[in-house]
């Protein structure tokens, strides 16, 4: 088994590189959008298998023939596309991710989603599929769900979840998100802006709920999948406690980092399994199961996509709070956090708040916000009246950035949250009280009510 050729010379510089590399100049700043959906048969009402005259490898087929999406193999399986500098993944229980090229405007992500529900929707109309995202898998349960032919989630991941958490594979197989990556220009911009979203994440999971059904059952929860998460690796998950720390810097993640268990390394093109094994005794070469390997800048690389927080510190932030839902969230949860972090001012407004918060607080709403939606409270403060305050910001936030950058405004992407506030009605209780009301078990009615493409029809 070989290692990378720098093996010996991963050193606390080059942990540090790899974050550093990440500062940008605000005139480079992008915005990443990544978004799951799941696919159903419409016949069947269950999601599709890898392979087989409805199923996964066949959508990729057509994607590729169709609109010259390329195949991303492992081994023979395809197991995602790319085109241009966007790609799809494949998640593990064939929930498909699509993964945008950085854009500079929330305008240009939704120029971006609109081609790929243009091209999903030729596709799922010829094999008579549908598509649809919200936070967790409505009705079927776990072992209806089909596990796809990517060797770390089946060989390594899955086994791991089942010794961690109780729902870790109700994570991986039944859940989707929405999530939005934007950059920082230096390390004390990363601090400020990892303190505020981890401060609003709670927040941003009740604004964006809509999991409250499961196995069939109007489970009483606003964000089941923000519940699964409680459930699943606390190791690696949640909101960490030095995020508040003053003195927050990269090696503070670094220190982090370094103690969140190992699942793999990839050797030759396999997955070696280190399950639970130390990344600080593999920069030593201590570990016995690879004797005499040293950790690599490119395994620091892949470990650190193993952390599985709330907001993630990678050569960029990700916010990875909010529950799957259609396409008007993906544009809304962009322009939410564009609108707070992109803009000085407003950045400088949030920070206020967020420095009015602790760590306790947070992550007692994080756990709160779960069940009790944006009725959870803050330092006495409902999560309406918080929502209202941040949004406004945020608002403020996408009308100077579009005078600054002489582009169109982009607050018009946040009406959905602003709606929700005005009324004071969440997207999941809307959904909780059509399945009381008419859906129940039936799937048909719940698809042509609620999909990826129009969202929850009135």
């Amino acid at each position: 088994m070989r290692a990378d050729k720098d093996a010996d010379f991963l050193n606390k510089n080059q942990l540090r590189h790899y974050f550093e590399q990440g500062c940008k100049p605000c005139s480079e700043w992008g915005i990443g959008s990544e978004y799951e959906n799941f696919i159903i048969d419409l016949d069947s009402k269950k999601p599709l298998s890898y392979s087989g005259p409805k199923s996964i490898s066949k959508v990729f087929d057509l994607l590729i023939n169709k609109f010259d999406w390329v195949p991303v193999l492992e081994k023979s399986n395809i197991v995602g596309l790319e085109k241009g500098k966007a790609n799809i993944s494949l998640e593990p229980g064939g929930q498909f991710e699509l993964s945008g090229a950085i854009k500079r405007t929330v305008h240009e992500v939704e120029q971006e989603m609109t081609s790929f529900i243009q091209n999903m929707k030729v596709v799922c109309e010829e094999l008579g599929l549908g598509l649809f995202s919200m936070g967790a898998a409505p009705y079927w349960k776990r072992d209806e769900m089909p596990i796809m032919p990517k060797n770390r989630y089946k060989k390594i991941m899955m086994p791991y979840m089942k010794a961690v958490g109780t729902q870790g594979l109700d994570m991986m197989l039944r859940t989707c998100t929405i999530q939005v990556n934007l950059d920082y220009s230096s390390e004390a911009d990363m601090a400020k802006k990892l303190r505020v979203a981890a401060c609003i994440q709670p927040l941003v999971t009740a604004l964006f709920a809509s999991s409250p059904i499961f196995e069939g059952n109007n489970t009483s929860y606003n964000s089941w999948r923000a519940q699964i998460w409680k459930n699943t690796d606390n190791d690696r998950a949640g909101i960490p406690k030095f995020i508040f720390d003053d003195d927050l810097s990269f090696d503070s993640w670094i220190e982090y980092a370094l103690d969140v268990p190992m699942y793999f390394v990839k050797r030759d093109g396999e997955y070696v399994n280190l399950s639970g094994a130390s990344f600080r005794n593999f920069i030593k070469g201590q570990l016995e199961i690879v004797p005499n390997q040293r950790a690599t800048y490119s395994d620091w690389i892949d470990h650190l996509t193993t952390i599985f927080t709330d907001v993630r510190l990678k050569n960029f932030i990700e916010m990875r709070g909010a529950d799957g839902g259609p396409s008007q969230n993906v544009t809304a949860l962009a322009a939410l956090w564009v609108g707070l972090l992109y803009d000085n001012d407003s950045l400088d407004n949030v920070f206020k708040l967020a420095k009015s918060l602790n760590w306790q607080s947070v992550n007692q709403l994080n756990v709160d916000v779960c069940k009790m939606g944006m009725n959870a409270t803050i330092n006495k403060k409902t999560l309406w009246a918080l929502g209202e305050e941040v949004l406004d910001i945020a608002e403020s936030g996408l009308r100077n950035r579009a005078l600054a950058l002489g582009v169109k405004d982009e607050s018009f992407f946040l009406m959905p949250l602003l709606d929700q506030i005005a009324k004071k009605t969440m997207l999941s209780s809307q959904l909780a009280n059509k399945f009381d009301s008419k859906w129940k078990k039936n799937f048909p009615s719940f698809y042509d009510d609620f999909n990826f493409y129009h969202g929850l029809r009135k």
